[in-house]
């Protein structure tokens, strides 16, 4: 997928090789992505569902290794944003406006200050995001302030990520090219068998083609306004002035966007090296006797898979008790995620006035997911506490008790969740969290609903309620995933659903 990502100026401004790292794209190419359809000979497998890439995230963050976060996640622009850095400023400042985790100049801690306030407020892994996206092949020590071992043209040839600057230095471009494997993106993928002559059609819709126009008062962020199909901003912007990735020189106002192969809404056009959008299917070509064997020792195939609903509980002021009916009938269930966020309707508020519910409009900002400073929606809201969980299940509890304590959550749920046996096995881990992650800035709460229900009701639809206690200190709205089963049957010679 070619992005062009443009980070515009008002005011001339000089030319400086830190404005490479004034822009980058949230935690993951699957930001891009918010919902998704596939059809298989004309129907329709996985319905478009919003917010797919919360639930993608947070597979990625439990399935992956800490391997895996050195070698491939890299490709996907995958490192973890760090949670001790998440911010809040309630007022204008340099750094962002609202919720924010953008800084990336690292400082040296110290005690005295207390807990997280030095040392810890450099988001790490938004740095180390940038060492794939933001290469200067003019000011890097490989071009023309070294021995000139690289130009522009040999980065497009290779089709590397890379920077420049141009219109007389007020706009600032970032040519990326996103892979995206189909294995991360939904369950089905992972599940499909071989199959000759398979007709299948991918449509994706997008968190592309959107802009966030930030305004600047006295060299501070004042506020930002962001233009986004699907209430998810992909870009964050780094802090002003120098050694902080974002050189101000007199800008009022700048406006930053991505676009798909070309710019989006610039008065001059850029275009990606890379005209159009790719898809690669891997092929694999059998000897006629391999062929005969394999379709007639497995004529069909039935594939059981996850798809996902997506629901939202918003505005829940601090210390309010919620029960919410999700659904009143799906069946097979298997799981449900809560992603907690600060509410859109006091971002953006005076730190005094972030524990109360307001209406819309008095936190102006709106959900953090479409803000140009905050690494959500790959992070939760900071300290975003739930207490007293429990789900019902057609009025059944799924604990006996309800999950008050953070411990309960992280050690029986969220830890073992997609890992490799269960997160039983010592030596034989995987997932990319820790508890002191959980805690403060990844705060998912997950439920293991496969376990609890007998195989002879499993095909009968069910009603789903959480429970719980917004026990953190401010608003918050709420993005649930549930998770059920699906299954198809396909022949393996004709690629066809058998219906």
């Amino acid at each position: 997928m070619p992005l062009v990502v443009t980070t515009v100026n008002t005011a001339s401004t000089a030319s400086s090789a830190e404005n490479a790292f004034m822009t980058s794209l949230k935690n993951g190419y699957h930001q891009l992505i918010n919902s998704m359809s596939v059809e298989i000979t004309n129907a329709q497998v996985v319905s478009l569902t919003n917010f797919s890439n919360l639930d993608i995230n947070y597979k990625l963050l439990t399935t992956s290794s800490v391997e895996d976060e050195r070698n491939f996640l890299p490709s996907i622009n995958f490192h973890k944003d760090t949670a001790e850095s998440i911010m809040y400023a309630g007022v204008a400042d340099t750094v962002g406006i609202g919720e924010y985790n953008n800084v990336i100049k690292q400082s040296t801690w110290t005690s005295a200050t207390g807990w997280g306030a030095s040392g810890w407020n450099c988001n790490s892994g938004r740095l180390q995001r940038m060492m794939n996206t933001s290469f200067d092949p003019v000011n890097s020590v490989y071009g023309s302030a070294g021995a000139k071992l690289v130009n522009e043209n040999a980065t497009k040839a290779v089709g590397k990520n890379y920077y420049t600057s141009a219109s007389s230095n007020t706009d600032n471009v970032h040519y990326i090219t996103a892979t995206i494997p189909l294995k991360i993106i939904h369950d089905l993928f992972k599940k499909m068998p071989l199959v000759k002559g398979a007709y299948v059609r991918l449509i994706l819709n997008l968190n592309t083609q959107c802009q966030s126009v930030i305004t600047i008062t006295a060299s501070k962020f004042a506020t930002y306004s962001t233009t986004s199909l699907n209430q998810t901003f992909p870009l964050m912007i780094s802090p002003m002035a120098t050694t902080n990735g974002f050189v101000l020189n007199g800008t009022t106002s700048i406006t930053t966007g991505v676009g798909i192969a070309k710019s989006f809404n610039t008065a001059t056009t850029y275009s990606h090296p890379l005209s159009t959008c790719r898809f690669y299917a891997r092929m694999c070509e059998m000897t006629p006797q391999a062929e005969e064997a394999y379709l007639s020792a497995v004529p069909t195939k039935t594939i059981l898979y996850n798809d996902i609903l997506s629901y939202q509980v918003l505005n829940q002021a601090s210390g309010s008790n919620v029960s919410q009916i999700l659904t009143n009938g799906v069946s097979r269930p298997r799981y449900l995620l809560i992603i907690p966020q600060m509410a859109g309707t006091i971002n953006g508020s005076s730190k005094d006035n972030l524990t109360s519910s307001y209406s819309a409009g008095v936190g102006q900002l709106g959900t953090p997911m479409n803000s140009p400073f905050s690494s959500s929606p790959a992070t939760t809201g900071p300290q975003a506490v739930i207490t007293n969980l429990n789900v019902l299940v057609s009025g059944q509890n799924i604990y006996q008790s309800n999950y008050t304590y953070g411990w309960e959550e992280w050690l029986q749920e969220v830890r073992g969740s997609n890992a490799i046996n269960g997160g039983i096995s010592m030596g034989l881990s995987s997932g990319l969290l820790s508890q002191n992650d959980w805690e403060n800035g990844y705060r998912f709460c997950y439920v293991d609903l496969s376990r609890r229900i007998s195989q002879p009701n499993d095909d009968i639809s069910r009603s789903i309620q959480v429970l719980f206690t917004n026990s953190a200190n401010y608003a918050m709205d709420y993005y649930v995933i549930i998770g059920f089963e699906k299954s198809i049957v396909i022949s393996t010679s004709t690629g066809s659903l058998i219906i």
